[in-house]
C-alpha cells in the first residue's frame, strides 16, 4: 500500500467523539486472470466511536464485531493514533480476486456467467457476530 489520504470530522460531546473518515489509497494487487501486478483504488469510510472515560488509561479498543471501531479513552487524552484502524479498513475492502481492468476474459467465458466473488472473511465476521447477539 503506497500513500493513503484520510479527510474527515468529529463530532463531540462531553462523553463522546464520533469520528467519521474518508480513507483514500491504492492497494497493490495481482490479477486473478493475467496474474499481472497492478494497482488498485479502493475508497471506504471509517467510523471511530470514542467514549471518554474516568477509569481508562490511554486507550482501550473494544471488540464487539460491528461496523465501528470503537474504544475507551481517558479524559485527558489529546492525540490517538489510528494507524492500525485504518490499515484493518482497508485490509477487509481488499477484493478477494482482483481483476486488472481491460484484463480479457478467458476464451469461452461470457460476461454473464462471472460472478463477484464473496469474501469469505465477511462470512466468517457474520458468524461470529450472529453468536454473540
Amino acid at each position: 500500500m503506497g500513500d493513503v489520504f484520510v479527510e474527515g470530522h468529529a463530532d463531540i460531546t462531553p462523553r463522546e467523539i464520533v469520528v467519521n473518515l474518508q480513507v483514500r489509497c491504492h492497494t497493490r494487487e495481482i490479477c486473478g486472470r493475467s496474474l499481472e501486478e497492478f494497482e488498485h483504488p479502493l475508497e471506504l469510510p471509517v467510523q471511530i466511536l470514542l467514549h471518554r472515560s474516568l477509569t481508562v488509561q490511554g486507550v482501550v479498543w473494544e471488540d464487539d464485531g460491528e461496523d465501528v471501531f470503537e474504544a475507551s479513552i481517558s479524559e485527558d487524552l489529546r492525540e490517538l493514533d489510528i494507524e492500525e484502524v485504518v490499515r484493518q479498513a482497508v485490509v477487509l475492502e481488499r477484493p478477494i480476486s482482483p481483476v486488472k481492468p481491460g484484463t480479457p476474459l478467458p476464451e469461452g467465458v461470457l460476461e454473464e456467467d462471472v460472478q463477484e466473488a464473496l469474501d469469505p472473511r465477511w462470512e466468517v465476521l457474520r458468524k461470529i457476530r450472529g453468536s454473540l447477539n
